[in-house]
């Protein structure tokens, strides 16, 4: 019985844990994506198209680009808004860029 409410206790607590929240380091006002030195870390490709969606949700993607600025790995991503402005994010990708897969 002892066995079985320790058993319960540990997945309690791993299911606790590996559902609590991470911060998110890489967008601050700091890093807003404006320029190399304020540049958005990331940790994929994905997560750079996820926070331009939800930054510019009526921009038009027009290209990417990757650069190497100082020796970092960058991408910045043009984008159009609908009233024709164009605007330009930066992503740090040295958390993942020639890591391999």
């Amino acid at each position: 019985m002892k066995a079985i409410i320790k058993f319960g206790l540990i997945v309690s607590l791993l299911i606790t844990t590996s559902c609590a929240s991470t911060k998110n380091i890489g967008h601050t006002t700091e890093r807003d994506g404006t320029s190399f030195a304020k540049a958005i870390i990331v940790k994929s490709i994905a997560e750079e198209y996820e926070y331009v969606r939800k930054a510019c949700s009526d921009c038009q993607l027009l290209g990417q680009s990757l650069i190497f600025e100082k020796k970092k790995p960058y991408d910045i991503l043009n984008l159009k808004k609908s009233n024709g402005e164009t605007i330009s994010y930066y992503f740090d990708i040295s958390k993942f860029y020639g890591k391999g897969f």
